[in-house]
């Protein structure tokens, strides 16, 4: 072969060339136009909707974030409420344990001198009963002395020995 034929080969012919590049450029043109366009619309749709549920997610995470700050502080209320409502009851308990023994100590006051008032109404009324058998027994012993008629000297001495008998019980 000689070096036209091979020049012919290896360059191509111009008309062919341009022929491909138009249609190449018609093929790009249409693959722009209803390829690129609509997938790009799509993928931007989609980027859309993927930063739009990001940015949901992070408002809800900000939000879920306030509500458990919300949820810690009314838990340390109800705590700091918890130990305000115990230590009111346990003040409450001592005033109440202090009345009770207070009270206690008055009843056992008023219970003593309750006692000491019976002890000293029954002692009275044992010496008026006391009195009450000693003058009885002076009048029998009188009785009875009139009954025998003693002597004078032996009144004496039945009154004094009366007398002793009565002081010596």
């Amino acid at each position: 072969m000689q070096i036209v034929d091979i020049l012919q080969l290896l360059v191509p012919n111009v008309w062919t060339a341009i022929t491909q590049l138009c249609a190449t450029a018609i093929l790009f043109f249409l693959m722009y136009k209803l390829a690129w366009k609509p997938v790009k619309n799509i993928m931007d749709t989609r980027a859309r909707f993927e930063q739009d549920k990001l940015t949901k997610a992070k408002e809800l995470e900000e939000e879920n974030q306030k509500i458990n700050d919300q949820a810690q502080d009314i838990i340390a209320n109800a705590n700091s409420e918890a130990d305000r409502i115990i230590e009111e009851a346990r003040s409450e308990g001592d005033e109440i344990k202090n009345e009770l023994i207070e009270e206690g100590r008055n009843e056992s006051k008023q219970l003593i001198e309750n006692a000491k008032r019976d002890v000293s109404l029954q002692k009275s009324k044992m010496m008026t009963d006391m009195h009450a058998q000693i003058v009885d027994a002076a009048l029998i012993t009188a009785e009875k002395m009139l009954q025998d008629k003693l002597d004078a000297k032996e009144d004496d001495d039945s009154i004094n020995s009366f007398v002793k008998e009565v002081i010596d019980k």
